[in-house]
């Protein structure tokens, strides 16, 4: 996991990243390295950065091999907009030439911890029927026939299909990334999805596998996004932009030769629009509680207090009033019990909505008038604020390590004001006159 936050007004936007990346084995965490780079110059023509969350790997691919390839050969874009596809249709040269296995890798990735939860539960309903069963046939001593076992059984996993079917009715479709050819590969992907859901299906479940099949497809084709998505966030400014803007997307592996992307946030600076923007990425609790006042945690947890205790509360007082009509008292309890949900509702669509606006108001106005350099040091503590509250809290510290900063302007380009090295400059003076050399010719190309 990690910890990343945009800030932007009209002068320059400000991006900024820890180091923090955890390796996993798919059943959870194994450790934790505090020096990955997530933070990098996108264009070397243009004032645009680009920072990487969550996934640090398209298809086996490093992403920041992916943006350095990328750079080199970009041309100049008019939009932030216009520089985002263009990078996201540079990633179907990894899908092309990635190996069957990473595909299954990345397929399984997405179906797999679904076919394993809807396992869980199959067993779990299995179990619970047999237990039925089994306590009837000993209370009862009431031979069971073979057909009927299989039919009570049968119900138990059909339930939970049907569950995780009707869910799957209500996701919207997924967006597929376009590509030019319009390849497609259906009976390959069908294939790899087929072998994704034999390796984490359990053993009553077997006998759906066809239906469990269907369901992995209609995920893949769904709006749902899985725990190994990749996020891609864009910011600067294009030729034709006189302010930043930001794009964000999140892409979640490959299906049918097209990669799920989906759009997750855009914001374009103007005198017009929004004047100022701070947006947090991935661990975003400590950020938002600074920004909104509270963060989803909060909310829910004051939610649920005043959920229980305005019930206490008209409990309390109609159990003290005595109806000579039995009917009224229904119709008291009836109308406390619609003003309490009222209560509740207002209380999380309207009042907690304006905290938030006001407490997010009162910092962005601010932001406008933000100098670069006071950018920067925001950006860089709303790291250090998310990470400091890691270190301090039960768990892995999952946000850490130095923090990069950078500052983007129209003008002035991409410039880094906090940067670390894996290696000391003074002995790679090489490395520094290649870097020097290769930006020479590029300007000189672009004359």
């Amino acid at each position: 996991m990690t910890a990343e936050i945009a800030v932007l007004n009209k002068s320059a936007v400000a991006l900024a990243t820890d180091s923090a990346v955890t390796i996993s084995d798919g059943d959870g965490p194994l450790k934790i390295y505090e020096t990955a780079d997530k933070l990098f110059e996108m264009s070397e023509t243009q004032p645009i950065g680009i920072m990487i969350y969550n996934g640090m790997q398209f298809l086996g691919v490093p992403m920041d091999t992916i943006v350095k390839e990328f750079r080199r050969h970009s041309k100049t874009f008019d939009s932030i907009e216009d520089a985002s596809r263009e990078f996201l249709r540079h990633l179907y040269e990894y899908v092309d030439e990635a190996p069957d296995k990473e595909i299954s890798k990345c397929i399984s990735a997405v179906v797999s911890p679904i076919v394993e939860q809807i396992s869980s539960e199959i067993d779990k309903n299995v179990y619970k029927k047999l237990e039925e069963i089994f306590k009837q046939l000993i209370e009862e001593d009431v031979p069971s026939s073979k057909e009927e076992f299989g039919d009570l059984t049968g119900n138990a996993i059909d339930a939970v299909l049907a569950g995780y079917e009707e869910i799957l009715a209500r996701l919207s479709e997924a967006t597929l990334l376009p590509r030019k050819d319009k390849k497609s590969q259906k009976q390959k992907y069908k294939k790899l999805t087929e072998q994704a859901v034999a390796g984490a299906i359990g053993v009553f479940a077997q006998a759906y596998t066809a239906r469990i099949v269907d369901i992995a497809l209609k995920l893949l084709r769904s709006d749902y996004i899985s725990g190994s998505k990749i996020g891609i966030v864009f910011a600067g400014f294009g030729t034709n932009e006189r302010f930043p803007t930001l794009v964000s997307y999140e892409i979640d592996g490959v299906f049918e030769a097209k990669i799920r992307c989906f759009k997750t946030d855009r914001c374009d600076i103007d005198r017009n629009g929004p004047r100022a923007y701070v947006r947090p990425f991935a661990q975003k609790d400590m950020v938002d509680r600074f920004l909104n006042g509270l963060d989803d945690r909060l909310r829910g947890d004051i939610t649920k207090y005043f959920e229980e205790t305005v019930g206490r509360i008209s409990e309390f007082i109609l159990d003290e009033i005595v109806f000579t009509d039995a009917d009224d008292g229904e119709k008291l309890k009836k109308l406390a019990a619609e003003a309490e949900a009222d209560f509740v509702r207002k209380l999380d669509e309207e009042a907690f909505e304006f905290f938030k606006a006001r407490s997010r108001r009162e910092i962005v106005d601010m932001v406008e008038f933000m100098p670069k350099p006071e950018l920067a040091r925001m950006a860089e503590a709303l790291i250090d604020l998310t990470s400091i509250k890691r270190k301090v809290s039960q768990g892995l510290e999952t946000v850490g390590g130095p923090v990069d900063v950078a500052i983007i302007s129209k003008n002035d380009g991409f410039v880094w004001v906090k940067r670390k090295h894996y290696f000391p400059s003074e002995l790679n003076q090489r490395y520094l006159t290649r870097v020097n050399k290769a930006q020479a010719n590029t300007r000189e190309t672009e004359q």
